[in-house]
Formats: C-alpha cells, sequence, structure tokens
C-alpha cells in the first residue's frame, strides 16, 4: 500500500538578486505549503548554484519525495533545472509569482520567465512538469489543484488490485492488459480464487462481519439469518484478504459459481467493503477498480457507486445509473430505505441473498470510466447532478441530470466503444480528472 504524498518544497534565486524580500516570499510559500495535507520536505536556504541544487535533489531522495514543487523566487541560475532533473526522478510543479515593478522599474523576481524557461528544459529532457501561478503567500491554493492529480497518482502507483476470480464469462468490457496497467499506472494485480475466498468465510465463526452487514441496512426483507450469517462471513473474508495480501481495492467476480457453491451473491457485502474505505468493483472489473480508487483520492476520501448507466432521457437530459443492490449505504438517500433483500436475478430471483436495495442521494456528481484501447487509455468523464430518485426499480438507481448532452454522451459512448460499467462519484471532479489524464497520458474524452 502507498505512503502519504511527500512533496519537496525547493526555492530558486539567482546569489545577486537574493535580498531579504525575496527570503520573506520563499519562507511565505514554504508556511503556505504546510497547510496542505502531504508530507512537506523544504530546502534550508533559497538555491542559487548547480551545486545546492544537486545537494538539494540528493537530500529529496533520501527523504523519498514525490513531488518537487520549484518555486521561482526569482530568475534562477539555467543549469540548476537540469541539474534537478538528473538528480531527482519525480514530477515536477514550477511554482511562479505575479509581481508588479519596483519602484525603480525592476522586476525583482522575473518569476513567470524562469519558469518558462524551466518548462522548456523540463520538455527538452522528456520530464514530466506542470505549472501553477500564484502569490507566494497562498502558495497552497495555487498548488493545490496539480498537488490533487499527483497525488491520485501517487496513490495508484504502488498500490494493488484484487482479481477475485476473474472476469465474468462473456464480459469482456472486464478484460485488461496486466502489464500495460503496470506501465503506466503503477499498479499491480494480486489473482485470488474464489475458492480460497469461500473456504476463509466458511472457516469463521457464525457471526463474524454479521454487525456490519446487518448495520448497513435499516431492514431485512425475507432473507433467511443463514444467509445473513453466510453474507456477513464473506464480508469478513474478503476485508481480511485485503489485509493478507496488502492490497488497495478489490474486483470480484460475484457471479456465475459465488452463489452456487457458497449459497449467497455478495451484493449487499460488496457495498459494505466500499463503506469500508476498500473500493470495490462488481463483475471482476479491474479497470473500474482502478477509477473508483482515483475517484475516491480526487474527491478528497469520497465513496464511489460502480454502476450501469442502463436507461436515459434525451429531452430532460438525465440517464439513470443503477446496479442491482451493490451500493454502498452512505450513499443511501434515506437510511430507513435501506433493505437486505434476496436478489433479483439469482436463480430466476427472489431465491438467494444478499442485496442491499435502496435510491441514492442527490447532489453534485462525476460518472466516468476508464477504458483501454489499442493505443492506450481513455477516460470518460461527465458531471452532473444526481436527482432525489425513487425506489421505482429493483436495486439501486440514480437519475442524473447531465451538464452536457444527454444525446452527445450516450453518442459519446457508443461511437468511442466505452464498456458498461461506470463509476459514479458525489462530488466534482471533473477537472481534477482532466488533470490526471493529462499527468498520465490518457486521452480525456469529456461531455458536458
Amino acid at each position: 500500500m502507498k505512503h502519504e504524498m511527500t512533496i519537496g518544497y525547493l526555492a530558486l534565486s539567482k546569489a545577486s538578486w537574493k535580498t531579504d524580500k525575496i527570503v520573506a516570499l520563499a519562507e511565505a510559500a514554504e508556511a503556505s505549503l504546510r497547510s496542505l495535507p502531504y508530507k512537506v520536505v523544504a530546502a534550508p536556504a533559497l538555491v542559487t548554484t548547480e551545486a545546492e541544487a544537486e545537494a538539494q535533489a540528493e537530500r529529496f531522495k533520501r527523504e523519498g519525495v514525490d513531488v518537487l514543487v520549484l518555486h521561482f523566487a526569482t530568475f534562477p541560475v539555467g543549469a540548476v533545472i537540469p541539474a534537478l532533473a538528473r538528480g531527482l526522478d519525480v514530477p515536477i510543479l514550477l511554482f511562479a509569482n505575479p509581481e508588479t515593478p519596483s519602484p525603480a522599474g525592476v522586476l525583482e523576481q522575473n518569476s513567470f520567465c524562469g519558469a518558462n524557461m524551466a518548462t522548456h528544459v523540463l520538455r527538452t529532457l522528456n520530464r514530466q512538469c506542470r505549472f501553477a501561478w500564484g502569490k507566494a503567500e497562498e502558495a497552497a491554493a495555487a498548488v493545490a489543484p496539480a498537488l490533487k492529480a499527483f497525488a491520485c497518482a501517487a496513490k495508484l502507483h504502488g498500490a494493488k488490485v484484487g482479481l477475485v476470480g476473474g472476469r465474468v464469462p462473456g464480459f469482456y468490457t472486464s478484460s485488461f492488459d496486466e502489464m500495460r496497467l503496470a506501465a503506466t499506472f503503477g499498479t499491480a494485480v494480486e489473482v485470488i480464487d474464489l475458492l480460497e475466498v469461500a473456504e476463509m468465510a466458511r472457516r469463521l465463526g457464525p457471526k463474524a462481519g454479521l454487525d456490519k452487514l446487518r448495520g448497513s441496512a435499516a431492514k431485512v426483507n425475507n432473507v433467511p439469518d443463514k444467509e445473513l450469517s453466510l453474507a456477513g462471513n464473506l464480508f469478513q473474508a474478503l476485508h481480511s484478504t485485503t489485509e493478507k495480501y496488502a492490497l488497495d481495492a478489490l474486483a470480484v467476480r460475484c457471479w456465475p459459481e459465488l452463489p452456487d457453491f457458497y449459497g449467497v451473491a455478495p451484493c449487499a457485502v460488496i457495498g459494505a467493503l466500499n463503506d469500508a474505505n476498500v473500493p470495490t468493483s462488481c463483475e471482476g472489473d479491474v479497470l473500474g477498480a482502478v477509477t473508483m480508487m482515483a475517484q475516491q483520492s480526487l474527491s478528497d476520501g469520497g465513496t464511489p457507486f460502480f454502476a450501469d448507466l442502463i436507461a436515459f432521457d434525451y429531452d430532460d437530459n438525465t440517464g439513470v445509473a443503477w446496479h442491482c443492490g451493490a451500493a454502498p449505504s452512505s450513499l443511501c438517500r434515506r437510511f430507513e430505505d435501506t433493505t437486505l433483500r434476496l436478489h433479483m436475478r439469482v436463480d430466476g430471483g427472489d431465491k438467494k441473498g444478499v442485496t442491499n436495495d435502496f435510491p441514492l442521494k442527490a447532489g453534485r456528481v462525476t460518472m466516468a470510466q476508464l477504458n483501454e484501447t489499442h493505443d492506450g487509455y481513455q477516460m470518460l468523464i461527465a458531471a452532473g447532478t444526481a436527482l432525489d430518485t425513487d425506489a421505482f426499480v429493483r436495486g439501486n438507481p440514480l437519475r442524473i441530470k447531465f451538464d452536457g448532452s444527454m444525446r452527445t454522451l450516450i453518442g459519446t459512448i457508443m461511437a468511442e466503444g466505452f464498456g458498461h460499467h461506470y463509476s459514479v462519484v458525489h462530488a466534482d471532479i471533473k477537472d481534477a480528472l482532466a488533470d490526471f489524464c493529462a499527468l498520465k497520458g490518457i486521452k480525456p474524452i469529456i461531455v458536458g
């Protein structure tokens, strides 16, 4: 599992430009950055020479810095940029400040010009960099959007998804290239047999995980106690599996075998795992689980909803995101609506449990899907407003009024060949997802 992101902060200046005012600007920027929810490692003084830059790069490497915030307190000595690039193989965020001329008509910083020079050098060296612009004392606000994308990338790099049982039969939308995933995101996959999890669940006591599962719903509708106990055990077994293999997310083959040889469908279990901060996708969809992890990171810990898009209306510009009872109950419209039930489809319907049926809550949402193509990855991104939704269908419905044209969204999905699985999070992170895509070389396809 990936550690908290660490930021290296380094302010540049030419020695001859260094004044008390410039030192104060750097100190103000560092103080502002320390208000961010990341560990900050700062250079002890303005860096003015190539040798100082090399020394700080070595220190930052020892400290495990994930991202370098390079502050152009003034226009720097040009050689420090390639020196830092050579010494520290991490993304670089170039931070420059607006300024007005001094009474003598001199730009004391020439900050943007320095950043402009640096971006050319870094791109020529094929190094990843971004740019942020703002006052030194407001550095945190200026760099936060870019750092959020970097933090998401850092979270995925070294993360591990547990693929439990593989993808479900015929769902080629859940197929993925494991090595491409590792090369692009640094995310690994641990393949785990369904039998291992089922046997672990069977060895547990009859009430293991039961309180967690039972507490995820206000009521139970016709689900036998035995099946509730099986579901509770399955929750505990899957949660223990994440600890055993140091997993950050799960993609579970939820049918067809599990209800047959174990006795219940894992829908309500999957919802409870998501509420336990384990992003979990259905039907063995690893890229879906990766999308959920990205949305969780970019929404500051939001809980995603893994869903199908099952209906839409061009006239009122709405679509319905839905799944069959695997939504996390923290996203319910009203807790009193949540009901543990028998599955509507398994063995012909209403024969085996356990789903958690309820409509989801209203609010701003962002729907996304990471899709693998012949050339790499693309991501569909569509923001909108989730409307107050009645339980007009079994499972977990959520009606969304999208910001963009519904006709364009459906046309884009069908023309681009996106799959039928989406991840929806209750946050407006369209721009943050686009920043993340730019960082990772993913083609963003934004509707609205």
